[in-house]
């Protein structure tokens, strides 16, 4: 929720969210259809430079 990642370099402020743990999982009916719900990134706390991705 706060933007942090699981990460021993993470160093960021904000708590980790203890209801999540970086990956899903998406499951299908028997005619193979799925819904997958996410939610919208937060911003990160650095600004980009030439190389960040």
């Amino acid at each position: 929720a706060g933007g942090r990642y699981r990460h021993k370099k993470d160093t960021y402020l904000a708590p980790i969210d203890p209801n999540f743990g970086g990956c899903g999982r998406t499951l299908t009916d028997d005619q193979g259809y799925y819904f997958f719900r996410t939610v919208k990134p937060g911003a990160y706390p650095w600004r980009n430079w030439v190389n960040n991705w």
